[in-house]
């Protein structure tokens, strides 16, 4: 198991060096120190790049340059993964506020306790590699329902063209309500999807051959209750401009969102009907 990585950023020379050798010798591996923000940002932006950013970053928030320690630890945060530690020799409302915006990992007061020092060290890291290992399991579940996302609506679109395209028509009934049709049925009718839509069963049992009306009535009746009977169905429908289609029918009862409903499918079997009629 490698050591924790840190960096240290105290502008008393005397206090980091001290600090440095202290946390060596309970086995830290410290990567660098500097007295001011802005070095700091700078050197641990290479670290990165050589791909040794540290795990833990030791934060005087009074530090001397442009920028203070909170200011320096935002820069960090917004960057790199880095956990922060404050530390600080005077606690105060003020401080405190600003820097919970950060969301530090942990406080030290100075002068600093080694002992209280080396226990929010180890669970600042522990709860820094959780929020790591936290982030990539959520990154890997959002390639992966992006993936899902993309295979389904490959399926769906493919489903949706074999069906827009099927050489036979489809209807779903519901409720007294035609709400679904593909293409080849609005052929078969001579209507409009737009039309269909909406329509009343009712209305779509108008379109029948008044002598075939009664036995399509019943036999809608015997699908919705799952009776025991034949699925297909031959008769005659009447276009809006007044020709006769042939078509042979097969119903199934299914759930449609969670309602009973009618799944049909139709083949128009026109010209075969009328081969055999001889006309």
């Amino acid at each position: 198991m490698n050591p924790i990585s840190i960096f240290i950023v105290e502008d008393e020379l005397l206090i980091s060096a001290s600090l440095k050798s202290q946390l060596q010798s309970f086995g830290y591996e410290v990567l660098g120190s500097s007295t001011k923000g802005e070095q700091c940002v700078e050197e641990i932006e290479r670290l990165s790049k050589e791909g040794k950013e540290p795990e833990i970053v030791l934060m005087d928030i009074h530090l001397r340059g442009e920028i203070d320690g909170i200011e320096t630890a935002r820069r960090l945060v917004d960057k790199f993964n880095c956990a922060i530690i404050f530390l600080t020799g005077q606690s105060s409302k003020e401080i405190y506020e600003r820097s919970f915006k950060i969301k530090p990992f942990g406080y030290l007061l100075k002068p600093i306790d080694m002992e209280q020092t080396k226990m929010t060290i180890e669970i600042a890291a522990y709860q820094r590699n959780l929020e790591i290992e936290n982030l990539v399991y959520q990154q890997q579940l959002e390639v992966l329902l992006e993936t899902r996302k993309r295979e389904n609506d490959e399926i769906r679109s493919m489903y949706q063209t074999m069906v827009n395209n099927s050489l036979m028509g489809m209807t779903i009934t519901q409720e007294n309500k035609i709400m679904f049709v593909n293409n080849h049925i609005t052929e078969i009718l001579g209507l409009a999807k737009e039309e269909l839509i909406g329509f009343s069963i009712q209305t779509l049992l108008d379109l029948i051959h008044p002598e075939d009306k009664e036995f399509i009535i019943n036999k809608r009746v015997s699908v919705l209750q799952e009776q025991e009977i034949p699925k297909s169905s031959r008769f005659r429908v009447i276009r809006k401009d007044g020709s006769i289609r042939y078509l042979e029918s097969y119903a199934e009862a299914i759930q449609y969102k969670g309602q009973p409903a009618i799944h049909q499918v139709y083949f128009d079997i026109t010209s075969y009907q009328e081969a055999l009629l001889g006309k």
